[in-house]
């Protein structure tokens, strides 16, 4: 066994015995976190973390590892007194249990760890934007006639997909054969988000209705054209007003025989 083992199976008896708040996270996880730690901290030994050159290669490759250690705990979503305490313990697990924590190295180390955390915090809330924004968009149903899809922000392909099936599978759930889509605030139109939007049209038309677009611009335009999809066949209305005006005095006089409900498309949108 090497000390870099002992001193983890130490840290994870140390944590053991603490009993940190730790949102679920196992000890053992938390351990395995902190293990590349552990043999930095070894070769550093205590009088030198009292009085050591902090800007020499072995301490800032210590540092270094201290702030990835924070921003790890910080995405496991431990609180920041927990991640801190962490730290104290890994350097109680190698010998360090009568270092004071207001001393030099500790000092540095903690701050190194809190760097590392909120860069860890950062980007876990970015992460869960991403994750809900990244969720299909409820389509809106406008006076029992219609369904209305209005996307804003920035999304991936796959997502205005997504939404797009969100919307056929409200419209066949609703019995209901015309939809509004708006793209006046959705971003970066290309090719494939292009592709991805006009989809709309197939759908209603699969399920024997109509879809009026409306914030088609000169951008999405462009886009459209270099997906070669024919605006000149979609229903396009200049904005969301004029779209639910015509899904509305369509709604009275829909075909009722003109429901194409293809079994792949059932298959499609039950899912």
């Amino acid at each position: 066994m090497n000390h870099g083992e002992s001193a983890r199976e130490r840290l994870q008896a140390l944590l053991q015995e603490a009993r940190l708040p730790t949102g679920g996270v196992a000890v053992e996880e938390i351990a395995a976190e902190a293990a590349p730690l552990l043999p930095l901290l070894s070769e550093l030994p205590a009088e030198q973390r009292a009085s050591g050159d902090y800007e020499s290669f072995g301490f800032r490759e210590c540092f270094t590892v201290l702030t990835l250690l924070g921003r790890r705990l910080a995405l496991l979503d431990l609180t920041p007194t927990t991640a801190l305490q962490v730290v104290l313990l890994a350097l109680r697990s190698v010998g360090a249990a009568s270092e004071s924590p207001t001393g030099g190295f500790a000092q540095r180390a903690i701050a190194a760890t809190v760097e590392g955390f909120v860069l860890g915090r950062e980007e876990r809330v970015a992460q869960t934007a991403e994750a809900r924004a990244a969720k299909p968009l409820k389509p809106l149903l406008i006076d029992d006639s219609a369904f209305a899809l209005i996307v804003s922000g920035v999304h991936e392909p796959a997502t205005l997909s997504e939404c797009v099936d969100a919307l056929g599978r409200a419209m066949l759930n609703a019995d209901v054969e015309i939809a509004v889509v708006d793209l006046s605030q959705l971003g970066e139109p290309n090719a494939e988000r292009a592709a991805a939007v006009f989809t709309a049209d197939e759908v209603a038309k699969m399920l024997g209705g109509v879809c009026f677009f409306t914030g088609v611009d000169s951008r999405w335009t462009a886009a459209a054209t270099d997906a070669r999809i024919p605006l000149d066949a979609l229903q396009i209305r200049p904005d969301l007003a004029e779209a639910i005006a015509a899904a509305q005095e369509l709604s009275g006089r829909a075909p009722e025989g003109g429901k194409l409900k293809w079994r792949a498309l059932l298959e499609r949108l039950r899912r």
